[in-house]
């Protein structure tokens, strides 16, 4: 790329992001270092004070300046010549962020970067009356930068859009991670071509939300972060010779917009190192996943998405698990059991009688494509299904729940069945269960919740079955389970219903 007015602004951009983190930079000279250093600025330009011009000591052809004062000569240690690494041997992702592990909370200048944004918003009366909570003590935000520096994508499970204090945490978090690669890159002596990709690439359903995150980022601009927002309702020519004039870090972007801009390569997005999709349930209303999905596609370097899903809905989570491929982190400001269950479907097999409830289960069995499934039962039906799952030719666990740690290392084809009795269920050592199957339902709402809640954690591919005759179905109330299957969006059988009406009556 030719040096033009763009690049010169980047390297302002970065030069004024240098010099605001060094002076937040917690490496501080002592007192009698810094002394010797003013001394020896006032001795360059012949301003020395009384007590130094009151020396005894004559200067000689060793010691000219006379800086030792007659002191015997010490040796300089030679500075080692810092080992370049090479490009195999650099660190995968541009999202690490180093010492990250020994720090008891974010870094200072992703403080600053807040307290700016908070600034601008006392300077707006509208802002100032809404959002009076200093955005420092968000326990949102502190959770999400733990999450956020540890890599894996995340999914924010409040059923909501994202508030103007999260998008706050999120750009300042991107803003101190761009100083951190830059002070690396710096630290490591390679300078690298710099491409035209911004690190930030936030997609938004429409002009509306993305005017709001760009008012958010505009508080950025005096530390050398640019935002650019694309949406409709702007000139196309004028967008694109925009993001050509100023290489923005951060693009705001709804993504119909966006895929026109990249077609005519009005902008680059290969290299982007975050992505953030709000507002899912919203986009997928509108049209717009597949446009989403093109987006990401795009995006051919290592990078770490956020998703909003501000919808409960069955019908997200395929479009959440396409989004999102492998271990994520679940960020949220609510302990509703919608929230904590998010992304988990739902199954609840009402049968005539007890053999077609086991034909059911087998089934489930057989279709399923974890490795391990955990089937939470009485134990006294263990002997029971045992042989139904030997028939099916699975391997049976039944050994504790920390002793199986290595069943997920196994290459096996078939999966491992791992019997859990229900009155031993610790829900604590749940968070890694993907696939749970209650072949005898559950004796209370409480124990269903409690496991819906705690299973699966870190994944989007929970999935929790329930089998159950229409005999058995007649001694439990019905309200509790279906106000729990609408409320997560799930869908409710009609038999239990059904039920749930004639109780109502």
């Amino acid at each position: 790329m030719a040096k033009g007015d763009d690049n010169v602004q980047r390297k302002k951009n970065k030069l004024t992001r240098k010099k605001m983190s060094r002076k937040n930079d917690t490496a501080t000279v002592s007192a009698r270092i810094s002394a010797i250093i003013a001394a020896k600025k006032r001795r360059k330009s012949g301003k020395r004070s009384m007590c130094q011009g009151m020396c005894f000591t004559l200067p000689t052809l060793e010691d000219p300046f006379n800086e030792r004062q007659g002191k015997a000569d010490i040796t300089k240690k030679k500075k080692k010549k810092k080992k370049v690494k090479s490009r195999e041997e650099k660190k995968p992702s541009t999202m690490s962020i180093d010492g990250v592990e020994k720090m008891d909370g974010p870094p200072k200048f992703l403080m600053l970067n807040l307290n700016e944004i908070e600034s601008s918003f006392r300077k707006d009366s509208i802002y100032s009356e809404q959002h009076d909570k200093s955005l420092f003590t968000s326990t949102w935000g502190i959770e999400f930068w733990k999450c956020f520096s540890s890599g894996k994508d995340i999914l924010e499970t409040s059923g909501m859009s994202s508030t103007v204090e999260q998008i706050a945490w999120i750009v300042s978090s991107a803003a101190d991670a761009i100083a951190r690669r830059e002070k690396d890159e710096e630290e490591e002596e390679e300078e690298e071509e710099v491409g035209n990709s911004p690190f930030l690439l936030y997609l938004v359903p429409s002009q509306s939300k993305a005017s709001q995150v760009r008012s958010v980022c505009k508080a950025l601009k005096g530390i050398g972060i640019h935002t650019v927002s694309l949406h409709q309702g702007a000139s196309l020519d004028h967008q694109i010779s925009g993001l050509k004039s100023v290489e923005p870090e951060f693009i705001v972007a709804t993504p119909d917009r966006l895929l026109e801009i990249v077609t005519l390569k009005g902008v680059d997005i290969s290299s982007v190192s975050l992505l953030v999709i709000d507002e899912l349930g919203s986009l997928c209303t509108g049209g717009y996943l597949d446009a989403v999905k093109s987006i990401k596609l795009a995006i051919s370097s290592k990078h770490q998405s956020i998703v909003f899903n501000d919808s409960f809905s069955a019908s997200t989570i395929p479009a959440v698990q396409s989004l999102l491929g492998g271990s994520v982190n679940r960020v949220t400001v609510s302990d509703s059991v919608a929230s904590q269950g998010s992304c988990i479907t739902q199954t609840v097999s009402v049968c005539t009688s007890e053999e077609k409830k086991l034909q059911k289960f087998a089934e489930h069995l057989g279709s399923s494509s974890s490795k391990i499934i955990y089937i939470v039962t009485k134990e006294e039906s263990f002997k029971k299904i045992k042989a139904l799952l030997k028939l099916k030719g699975l391997s049976v666990s039944t050994e504790s729940d920390t002793k199986i740690s290595g069943v997920k290392k196994s290459f096996s084809r078939k999966p491992v069945a791992h019997l859990v009795d229900i009155e031993q269920l610790d829900t604590t050592v749940m968070r890694d269960f993907e696939t749970v199957l209650l072949p005898d339902f559950f004796p209370s709402i409480e124990i269903y919740t409690q496991i819906l809640t705690s299973m699966a954690r870190e994944s989007v591919h929970g999935v929790l079955h329930s089998f159950i005759t229409e005999k058995e179905a007649a001694s439990y109330r019905a309200g509790p389970l279906v106000n729990v299957l609408e409320n997560c969006g799930q869908n409710v059988p009609d038999p239990w219903r059904n039920m749930y009406v004639a109780m109502s009556d």
